[in-house]
């Protein structure tokens, strides 16, 4: 019974995080639609915080520990990786940790939307804390396969790319629906993520981008100031023009 208890209190709190966000779901939203009392997430996990926690754990934790394992057997073979061959293997690494919910790639990209919009401290520590060495493993490795890229262009640039994974992934089903409507084909998860892997590579190996000191636009021209009266200058300065009526026109 504390199993099942326990399952039905996570699936609901995935649920919910995933559609309204970490920090627009409270701890009566998820008690309500599990149907348990308070006591019950008081007991199984203790704290809102422990229970969060345990959302990120239920995916991330067997996805590294597969991810670590796959690195391991590389590195022991001495296997030179391609930056699309480490992109396979975090994405394999993720198929395998949701392949058992029913909607486990679209909730698990639309939670790493929700955590990188959330406002939670505690969340981020934890996962820094509890996943941080592995994915700086990872990470230090992709580094490498483009070394010309400064550290900062790299870091936003694998921004980039989780922003576009999960803009593509996190309503999988809608997308695809649409692409069978337009075309008359509808590719899987994996499919999609097959697709993705050679983009993300060329974004990522894209040559760096030359920053100007100075902006792109002259705001002040391309955004001018309202005046006194909340118009734009040019609607202000067609009014006046049209302040006097021409002769002969009725008032």
């Amino acid at each position: 019974m504390a199993k099942s208890t326990v399952k039905r209190i996570l699936d609901t709190a995935v649920e919910l995080f995933a559609q309204n966000g970490f920090d627009q779901t409270s701890v009566r939203d998820i008690t309500q639609a599990a149907n348990v009392n308070l006591a019950a997430i008081n007991y199984h996990f203790g704290s809102r915080d422990a229970l969060i926690q345990a959302v990120a754990e239920r995916y991330l934790t067997p996805m590294c520990q597969l991810l670590e394992r796959q690195l391991d057997d590389h590195d022991s073979l001495e296997t030179e990786l391609s930056l699309e061959d480490l992109l396979e293997l975090l994405i394999a690494a993720m198929l395998s940790s949701v392949e058992k919910d029913r909607q486990g790639v679209s909730l698990f990209m639309r939670l790493v939307g929700q955590a990188y919009l959330s406002s939670d401290n505690n969340l981020r520590a934890f996962l820094q804390r509890r996943y941080g060495p592995l994915f700086g493993r990872f990470l230090s490795q992709m580094s490498q396969r483009v070394p010309q890229m400064s550290q900062s262009e790299f870091y936003w640039r694998c921004h980039f790319m989780i922003g576009t994974a999960v803009l593509s992934m996190a309503r999988h089903g809608m997308l695809a629906d649409q692409e069978r409507l337009f075309f008359g084909s509808k590719a899987s998860e994996p499919e999609v993520f097959h697709r993705l892997v050679s983009f993300l590579a060329a974004g990522l190996r894209a040559e760096p981008d030359m920053v100007t000191e100075q902006p792109l636009l002259d705001v002040p021209e391309a955004f001018p100031k309202q005046s006194n009266n909340g118009q734009l200058p040019e609607i202000q300065n067609q009014q006046s023009d049209q302040g006097e009526l021409p002769p002969g026109s009725k008032g």
